[in-house]
């Protein structure tokens, strides 16, 4: 039961923070005509994201409901960030008076690069109820099946890392490679992460297609 992991410490939440930081990075060296609204609004958007995972780790990462639906908010923005991204990029591919194609060539790979990171952090936090419930082996439900979990490989808990790797085979085949989903929120957000990636391919090989034949 939630009130049962209350009071427990999470994980410590470094390399979460990190995955944060990266995409406020590329985010910031992204071109303007593929970021959304005001820059620094969406800097201040995914910034917020980094007080939220210690105070998540403070709380026991089950916290209270209030709190899961603060942490599903902050997601849903940098899943709608990021798909803006894409869609931006693909204005700006139609768009010859804006950047150089080389600008946009390196934005398509930066755009992919938050997709990767977003869609990776989301997955390392709802998968089983969240990283305090797998570290502590009180998962009722499991959102991933990974392949040493089907091995029963012992005292074996998906990291961050692991996440991250199911995000970038997803960009990738645009099907599961490694983990499967079990759930329909992660089917659903399989689904999110692929469309917003082969927008993203496509634009950035069309255009890596012209720079190359120029």
């Amino acid at each position: 039961m939630p009130g049962e992991l209350k009071g427990l410490r999470g994980p410590h939440p470094i390399k979460a923070v990190l995955v944060v930081v990266i995409i406020v990075v590329i985010q910031i060296a992204l071109p303007s005509e593929v970021t959304p609204g005001p820059a620094w609004l969406i800097i201040v958007v995914e910034l917020s994201g980094i007080p939220i995972v210690f105070i998540s780790r403070t709380l026991g990462m089950v916290a209270t409901k209030r709190f899961r639906h603060v942490m599903d908010v902050y997601f849903f923005l940098l899943i709608c960030s990021g798909a803006t991204n894409a869609f931006l990029l693909l204005v700006a591919a139609l768009d010859d008076s804006g950047s150089s194609g080389i600008a946009l060539l390196f934005a398509g790979f930066g755009v992919l690069a938050i997709n990767v990171l977003t869609f990776g952090l989301i997955y390392w936090w709802i998968d089983g109820g969240g990283p305090l419930r797998r570290m502590q082996g009180q998962v009722t439900r499991w959102d991933f099946q990974f392949p040493q979990q089907q091995a029963l490989v012992e005292e074996w808990h998906p990291m961050l890392f692991d996440y991250l790797y199911v995000a970038y085979t997803n960009i990738l085949a645009f099907s599961p490679t490694d983990a499967m989903p079990l759930t329909h929120r992660v089917k659903l957000l399989f689904t999110v992460q692929s469309a917003i990636s082969v927008l993203t391919v496509v634009v950035t090989v069309g255009h890596a297609i012209n720079v190359l034949s120029t």
